[in-house]
């Protein structure tokens, strides 16, 4: 029994300490990332560097550096000693990134161990604030609240001149915000600073109501033009269309009056065809009158020249006392038509009868002179006949204006 027990305590001290041999490689047991640049040494002596790896560290001779490769940031607090032109204390927070290109150069150059003083970050956590402490000084305290892009140029620039031998290079410098560390002051420049934004608000709100009133001003005027320009289009089609209705209406006259004055020519045609017509009906009815009138008085006047020549030749042959009796015959007859009131007689008035005979008496003498003369004048219309026997009428003519002039002559006797 006691065997037994002795067995069991020797196998779970072997177990154990094999439990603690295997707890011990574990914990020297270390893997590492690509991006990291790794340096193991032994007995001070580089043993190896790369990226990446893994290996077992043995205890008391063996030690590692790891350095990594990718951007790395760095808090600052700048709050103390950190003075603006006006001497107001500021305290400034700001990050800067940086990343190890040349591992091998950096780790010569610093240290890569927290503990140690010369600590990569704490080198540049103290060159940093003093590039802030330095250039805030040179500044006014509002210009250090708003123009941080001065800090921001100062720490990058001398920071990447610092760096650039380290095998470190500053990617980027931000700060995070600027603190007035004076109550006071910072309420008061708050107060400042809000009433010149409520100033700066007004003028940007007057400026906004004065923008929009000029583009309310310029879409009025724009709507305006365009409403103008519509109803100038509305008018312009309007009186486009009027005057299209008043060529249509002129086109329709025209073809009116075109149209009534062919009716009217053809009416006046028609009328003037039918005048004609009635013109030459009673222009023949008349020449057909006419002739038949002028047969009419030619033949009447053929028969009175007749009856006068069987006159004229029957006083030829008659006895001249037959013409004094019928001459005293119409004694009575012409001093019927006699007037007497109106008759003047020279002479005595108990002469007045023998005076009229007297007067009378030579007419009688001259009598048979007349009748040969009529004879003579029967013997020219008998000659006119003779020598013109297809037209009369000119002989007739002649002979009348003979017998005109004849008598005429025998009147002025």
């Amino acid at each position: 029994m006691a065997l037994q027990t002795t067995i069991g305590i020797i196998v779970a001290g072997v177990c154990g300490l094999a439990l603690l041999f295997l707890i011990f490689l574990i914990s020297r047991y270390r893997k590492f990332k690509t991006n990291e640049y790794v340096i193991r040494f032994r007995n001070g002596k580089i043993r190896s560097a790369g990226k990446g790896g893994r290996c077992f560290l043995m205890p008391i001779i063996d030690e590692i550096v790891v350095i990594p490769t990718t951007t790395q940031q760095t808090f600052l607090e700048a709050r103390e000693k950190v003075l603006s032109r006006e001497f107001q204390d500021v305290a400034v927070n700001a990050f800067v990134f940086w990343k190890v290109v040349k591992p091998d150069v950096a780790f010569t150059a610093v240290s890569w161990n927290e503990r140690e003083s010369d600590y990569i970050e704490t080198i540049i956590k103290n060159a940093a604030e003093s590039i802030i402490r330095t250039t805030c000084a040179n500044m006014a305290l509002e210009s250090i609240i708003r123009e941080r892009y001065e800090i921001i140029s100062a720490v990058s620039k001398e920071l990447h001149d610092l760096l650039a031998d380290m095998g470190i290079v500053v990617i980027s410098v931000e700060i995070r915000d600027v603190e007035v560390l004076n109550k006071t002051l910072k309420t008061n420049m708050e107060a400042t600073k809000q009433i010149n934004e409520e100033e700066t608000a007004r003028l940007r709100r007057a400026g906004m109501e004065e923008v929009t009133r000029l583009r309310d001003l310029e879409v009025s005027r724009k709507t305006g033009l365009q409403e103008q320009e519509v109803q100038l289009q509305i008018q312009k089609e309007a009186k486009g269309r009027e005057i299209q209705v008043q060529k249509l209406e002129l086109n329709r006259t025209e073809i009116e009056a075109d149209t009534h004055r062919r009716r009217v020519t053809i009416e006046a045609d028609a009328e003037q065809t039918r005048m004609k017509k009635i013109a030459d009906g009673e222009r023949a009815q008349l020449i057909a009158r006419a002739q038949g009138e002028a047969a009419a008085v030619k033949e009447k006047l053929i028969a009175e020249a007749d009856g006068i020549l069987e006159q004229v030749k029957s006083l030829a042959q008659a006895d001249p006392k037959f013409f004094q009796l019928k001459i005293v015959e119409m004694l009575p007859e012409i001093y019927g038509q006699l007037e007497v009131d109106k008759m003047f007689i020279m002479g005595d008035g108990q002469k007045a009868f023998s005076s009229l005979a007297e007067s009378i008496i030579p007419f009688l003498t001259v009598l048979p002179e007349l009748t040969g003369r009529s004879l003579d004048f029967s013997k020219v219309i008998t000659e006119g006949k003779s020598l013109n026997p297809g037209n009369p009428e000119k002989p007739a003519k002649k002979t009348k204006t003979t017998t005109t002039t004849a008598a005429k002559k025998e009147t002025k006797k």
